[in-house]
């Protein structure tokens, strides 16, 4: 599926009224809500997020915010504070969009990112210890 025919499908979506994401569908007070819901979930580990990608096709991502599952050559260097509070050095990063995340993927080793109104599935494993 392309982004356009993607991008489509969202216009017919809105226009017939159909229901959306929940995401999608929420107000600014509970969209927030969820975009901190999520980074705490990849804060305190890996979960799999399902998302439809900027091509039209839908992508599973194993990914972390967990800087201990980083491998530390991976770390963002630039004016950024990590979640551990830690401001590194480097050049700085614009000013992120707060519909999207961007997030370390386990399989691929590198920087990631998805858009919140595309996100379909959040999937985490809950251990207690």
């Amino acid at each position: 599926m392309s982004s356009d025919l993607w991008s489509k499908q969202e216009i017919v979506r809105l226009l017939k009224g159909a229901p959306g994401t929940q995401y999608q569908e929420a107000d600014d007070t509970n969209k927030a809500i969820i975009r901190d819901w999520v980074r705490s979930l990849l804060q305190n580990g890996a979960i799999t997020v399902s998302f439809v990608k900027a091509d039209g096709s839908v992508r599973d991502m194993n990914c972390t915010l967990d800087w201990q599952k980083i491998p530390a050559d991976k770390h963002p260097k630039g004016d950024v504070t990590p979640v551990d509070g830690i401001v590194r050095e480097g050049r700085q990063r614009r000013e992120p969009d707060e519909h999207s995340l961007r997030v370390f993927d386990l399989e691929k080793q590198e920087w990631r990112s998805f858009r919140f109104d595309r996100l379909q599935k959040v999937s985490a494993t809950l251990e207690f210890q």
